[in-house]
């Protein structure tokens, strides 16, 4: 009755921190997804446009969203500089996350990467590339299991323009058809107005908006407290 209690207590805390961090939580088995091979950080880097992805708290309402992806020196880690507006606001946001593929002596090198925040250890393999053509597109997915029955999911859609291919807008439509709930993707705005602000930003990276980066520091901390409920979930 103990162990039983203590499932219930772990799920049941699970889905409130799932839903602050935006997590898309529900009920079911991860699928073992197949994921890029040979994967190439250095044709990986470059500037981003996010299409779409599943809400995340410290992304909340935020449109024109970008990033850039640079190579570190030691070849097996990427910086992330992740730029986007909040209507009504015409102010700038910046995030700033660190990227270490999750499994780098493997043969072939999988797409599989750890993705920290708000200076967080990248401990937990939280970003799977299961295509991208380095060229035009990338589509993320990753899922875990808090429990035999319940597991929370992660996704994001970019691309190396605003808008989508048709031979790639095909791969993602069938992917997601294979690996998400449609019902919880959310387009990612690049048409309005001030959106130029993120396209013509200066060179010089602005200071961090203090509001985001707190928030920021809370998801890096939420996700710590999920990683540890699922170290929980696997001891006997």
């Amino acid at each position: 009755m103990k162990s039983v209690a203590v499932v219930c207590v772990s799920v049941v805390l699970f889905l409130s921190i799932g839903s602050s961090l935006g997590q898309i939580i529900s009920t079911g088995q991860c699928r073992e997804p197949v994921v890029v091979q040979n994967f190439n950080l250095a044709s990986y880097s470059g500037a981003w446009y996010e299409v779409a992805r599943y809400e995340q708290m410290f992304q909340r309402d935020g449109e024109c969203v970008t990033s850039q992806y640079t190579l570190n020196s030691d070849g097996s880690s990427l910086s992330i500089q992740h730029r986007m507006l909040v209507p009504p606001s015409s102010q700038l946001i910046q995030i700033s996350s660190q990227a270490v593929l999750s499994f780098p002596d493997q043969n072939p090198l999988q797409g599989k990467l750890n993705i920290s925040y708000g200076g967080q250890p990248a401990t937990s393999s939280n970003y799977w590339v299961l295509d991208t053509d380095y060229t035009s597109f990338s589509f993320i997915w990753s899922c875990f299991q808090v429990s035999d029955t319940i597991k929370g999911e992660y996704h994001w859609l970019l691309s190396r323009t605003v808008e989508l291919s048709a031979s790639a807008q095909q791969r993602v439509d069938e992917l997601s058809d294979a690996y998400l709930n449609r019902n919880y993707i959310r387009p990612t705005q690049h048409d309005l107005e001030y959106c130029v602000t993120v396209k013509d930003a200066d060179e010089e990276i602005p200071a961090e908006n203090p509001v985001v980066a707190q928030e920021v520091a809370e998801s890096a901390k939420l996700y710590a407290r999920v990683a540890g409920l699922r170290n929980r979930r696997l001891k006997p």
